[in-house]
């Protein structure tokens, strides 16, 4: 096969930051927002006729893979994206920015599966290259991601991508994406109106110059929606919380009242019917007897009417009662029931 003739890009490859650092991935990304579909094919033509050789280097062949998987994926071309990784990746796996590569990947696929594969890939390059922005901000990323999807996402893990992504904004505060992320994190955190202004800096700081500046804005615009949308829920589903509680607190208290209007009747009752006997039956013992034992008698059965009332109490308490009141009065009625029935006999 005849070798094609070096890209013009190839001088830029050649001068290009060491690929540890997040020069590295800025100067490439700047590189894929000019990038024209001629000169992305061309550089694929390049890269599959010198991956197998020695002609090239491997970093220059490594750029070229990083270069065309960036492009592919600010384009949202997952498809051309996947083939990439598929066909070259292996060549690349001993570079510690394949994982933060291979991550994105999965983000783009969007899966449960492929969701939960971006978290493990986000770890392993935070890993290799922890002072690098670009992998600490994916990390961040893909713990937002898996909590938004649904997945298992611990308290633990959301505050340490907030510590993550605040580091992040501290070293690159004029990169718009970041303050995006950042305000997802903090919609995760349940703290929307500073999630909101997030993601308002976001989508004011954009480069309006940029190719892929309305696919970046819209997915700006989705993250706000959703967090308002959220925010609506959360407060909704707080007051419904608060209605039922109060509905159960009213149901609660209408039962005790009902109960205690229930008790008071059934007293009154028992109290109006002891009294309409007590006078029924006084005026049936007092026949034929002295004065002195009517009044006796009457005294008996006052103080046990008064004791029938203390009982009637406990078995259908209304309120609560002084406990020591009560006592004193019952034992002033025994008192008297006894004395009463002593007096009685000693007349007799």
């Amino acid at each position: 096969m005849e070798t094609l003739a070096r890209p013009p890009l190839m001088q830029e490859m050649e001068v290009l930051p060491d690929h540890k650092t997040r020069d590295f991935e800025l100067k490439l990304t700047k590189m894929a927002e000019g990038l024209e579909d001629s000169e992305y094919h061309e550089l694929h033509t390049f890269l599959s006729q010198n991956i197998y050789t020695t002609t090239e280097s491997k970093d220059i062949l490594f750029s070229i893979f990083v270069l065309l998987a960036t492009y592919a994926r600010r384009m949202k071309n997952i498809s051309q994206f996947k083939d990439l990784v598929e066909v070259y990746g292996e060549h690349f796996v001993d570079y510690p920015l394949y994982p933060h590569i291979l991550s994105l990947l999965y983000k783009e696929i969007g899966t449960n599966e492929a969701i939960e594969q971006e978290m493990a890939f986000a770890r392993e390059a935070t890993q290799k290259l922890p002072n690098q922005v670009g992998v600490l901000h994916h990390y961040a990323e893909a713990v937002v991601n898996s909590r938004e999807q649904g997945l298992a996402v611990s308290t633990q893990d959301l505050e340490e991508a907030y510590q993550t992504i605040n580091r992040v904004v501290h070293l690159s505060p004029r990169y718009a994406k970041f303050h995006s992320t950042k305000g997802r994190v903090l919609a995760a955190l349940g703290k929307y109106p500073e999630a909101k202004d997030a993601i308002r800096k976001a989508i004011d700081m954009e480069e309006s110059t940029k190719k892929d500046y309305a696919i970046r804005i819209n997915d700006y615009l989705y993250h706000l929606n959703r967090i308002q949308t959220n925010e609506f829920t959360d407060m909704f589903s707080e007051k419904i919380t608060v209605t039922e509680k109060s509905l159960e607190e009213s149901k609660v208290e209408v039962e005790e009242s009902i109960s205690k209007l229930k008790s008071e009747n059934l007293q009154m009752l028992g109290f109006f019917t002891a009294i309409i006997s007590f006078t029924i039956g006084s005026m049936n013992l007092l026949e034929n007897r002295t004065f002195l034992e009517s009044a006796l008698l009457i005294l008996i059965l006052s103080s046990s009417l008064v004791l029938a009332f203390v009982g009637f109490g406990f078995l259908f308490p209304v309120k609560k009662t002084n406990r020591r009141s009560t006592i004193w009065v019952s034992l002033a009625a025994v008192i008297t029931i006894i004395g009463s029935f002593l007096a009685y006999y000693f007349i007799k």
